[in-house]
């Protein structure tokens, strides 16, 4: 079976290739950037900078939002905690 190229679909993103996107996309679930160390990880309203994540309340993990226009940075130590 031949392997269909993410550029023969429209509206198909590819890993491999420089792309522009238009318009608004919504996502159903949290959307995830692994990095080395940390990764990146956008859900409910917040970026989580996580060491796993798949566990977000975790001990070392950051996360900041923007309420009001204000920015709320948290650091989760027991709980979230402003900084």
């Amino acid at each position: 079976m031949s392997k269909i190229n993410a550029k023969q679909v429209d509206g198909v993103l590819d890993t491999s290739s420089s792309q522009q996107v238009t318009g608004q996309k919504t996502f159903s679930s949290a959307q995830t950037f692994l990095g080395g160390m940390q990764s990146v990880i956008i859900s409910d309203g917040y970026i989580y900078w996580a060491l796993n994540p798949a566990i977000l309340n975790e001990d070392g993990n950051s996360r900041l939002r923007i309420v009001n226009g204000i920015i709320d940075i948290e650091v989760h130590q027991g709980a979230w905690i402003p900084r």
